[in-house]
C-alpha cells in the first residue's frame, strides 16, 4: 500500500493541471466508440418534456465525450456544451 500512496504523490499530485487534464485522453476516445448511445425514444421524451424546438439554446453542463450531444444538435439550436476535462465548444447544427 505504500507504494501506491507513493506512485500517487509522485505521478498524479505532483503533476501540473495540464497535465492532469490530459490523464483520460487516450481512454476517452476508446469510451466514447464504445459506449452505447441513448435511445432515441430517451431524446424524444427529454425533447418533449423540456418543449425543446429549433429556438431553444441549451446548455449542456458535464457533457464528456458528447454521447447525447449529436442526438440534440438535431434540433438546429444553438448548444453550448461545457466538461471539466473538456474546453468549452459551441455546437451549431
Amino acid at each position: 500500500m505504500q507504494n501506491f500512496h507513493q506512485m500517487l504523490r509522485n505521478e498524479c499530485y505532483g503533476q501540473d493541471l495540464e497535465q492532469r487534464k490530459r490523464w483520460y485522453s487516450p481512454s476517452a476516445e476508446a469510451y466514447y466508440q464504445v459506449r452505447p448511445r441513448y435511445p432515441q425514444a430517451l431524446i424524444d421524451h427529454v425533447i418533449e418534456i423540456a418543449q425543446l424546438s429549433s429556438r431553444s439554446t441549451l446548455l449542456e453542463v458535464g457533457c464528456g465525450p458528447a454521447i447525447a450531444t449529436p442526438a440534440f444538435a438535431l434540433l438546429g439550436c444553438p448548444m453550448v456544451c461545457v466538461d471539466h476535462l473538456f474546453a468549452t465548444s459551441e455546437v451549431r447544427a
